[in-house]
């Protein structure tokens, strides 16, 4: 890997800070706009809702538009949410909600009825129609109002029932036909072959590690490779980015890379992408880790093999001769070796 080429991208260098600082400004303006309708603070009274696949700065607005509406927010689907606001059809999330027989949006419902200061018609937005989307509570809407959006559920339920979506299909096929491709034993043969190829690497540049650190300098920028793909899918971008900083890519960066098509034609939405690039780290740690031990344990087995063959040769040389044998000589033998070595003897 080299340092040199490798740089921090731009996503990365932004603080934290300075998105908190943006997405404050976005606040305080919708705080300021939420005083001005009579009944806004109320409009989404009732509603627990849940967001999935937003990043910062996004997500904050979202959350603070729909909190400045009267909803309610959690991290998590729970059995009180009454709601899902989700960027991509067909993510875990998105399937755990229609399990659950619960009301899925786009964000765009959400930024409609902030714009307009009104609850707009909710069909056009509907990802999946469940449930009823807010709790028992004193509706903002007429009665009328709500028997309306009734009918709309139902009509979205046998709309749903009759004819399926072909973009959730094709999601699924792509999800099936990825979890094919990256399956556990071919993620562990790429591994293999990403530190045999990286330490391969290494060893051909001018300025090489020492023997002793090529198999660990070679893992340790496999990994970082690889979770500079997750951070930037965390963050919304592409892999493309990730793989132009490094002189050597690994083959499982690549692989990702060809499931990010930074866009609509990605197969892949970022949010499984991202699940599916923490799964091959995870599969690669463990593999990198077996690696190691089977080096280390092939070179105690070496090291043991020289020690025992040294002691069958000394074994071997020292058989004809006994120490314990020849202090128990006896006197007539003691005679009979000084008449053999008349030097020796006086």
């Amino acid at each position: 890997m080299s340092g040199s080429k490798r740089s921090l991208p731009s996503w990365m260098g932004s603080s934290k800070d300075g998105e908190d600082d943006s997405s404050k400004k976005k606040q305080a303006g919708t705080s300021q706009k939420a005083q001005k309708g009579p009944d806004f603070s109320k409009l989404l009274d009732g509603v627990v809702f849940v967001l999935s696949g937003f990043v910062n700065p996004e997500r904050s607005t979202l959350r603070s538009q729909a909190l400045d509406m009267g909803a309610e927010y959690r991290a998590d689907w729970t059995s009180d949410c009454t709601l899902l606001v989700c960027a991509f059809v067909n993510t875990p999330k998105f399937r755990q909600v229609q399990a659950d027989n619960g009301t899925i949006i786009s964000k765009d419902w959400i930024f409609e009825s902030y714009k307009q200061k009104k609850l707009v018609d909710i069909e056009p937005f509907l990802m999946h129609a469940g449930k009823q989307w807010r709790k028992n509570k004193e509706p903002v809407e007429t009665d009328q109002d709500e028997k309306e959006t009734r009918k709309v559920h139902q009509k979205q339920v046998q709309r749903s029932r009759v004819k399926p979506s072909t973009s959730d299909a094709t999601e699924a096929g792509n999800l099936e036909s990825t979890n094919k491709c990256f399956s556990p034993s071919k993620i562990k043969q790429w591994a293999v072959d990403d530190l045999a190829q990286t330490m391969s690497w290494l060893d051909s540049q001018e300025e090489k590690p020492e023997p002793s650190e090529l198999k660990t300098i070679a893992s340790e920028g496999v990994i970082t490779c690889l979770q500079d793909a997750i951070e930037s899918l965390e963050q919304g971008n592409d892999i493309k980015g990730v793989a132009e900083q490094w002189s050597f890519v690994p083959h499982v960066v690549n692989e990702l890379l060809k499931l990010d098509g930074g866009g609509k034609g990605a197969a892949l939405p970022k949010e499984q992408l991202c699940q599916l690039a923490a799964k091959c780290k995870k599969i690669y740690l463990a593999e990198f880790a077996r690696v190691d031990i089977d080096g280390k344990n092939k070179d105690k087995h070496q090291n043991d093999s020289h020690v025992t063959e040294h002691r069958r040769k000394t074994k071997s040389d020292d058989d004809h001769y006994d120490s314990d044998e020849t202090i128990e000589m006896t006197e007539e033998e003691i005679d009979f070796a000084c008449r053999q070595l008349p030097g020796l003897c006086g």
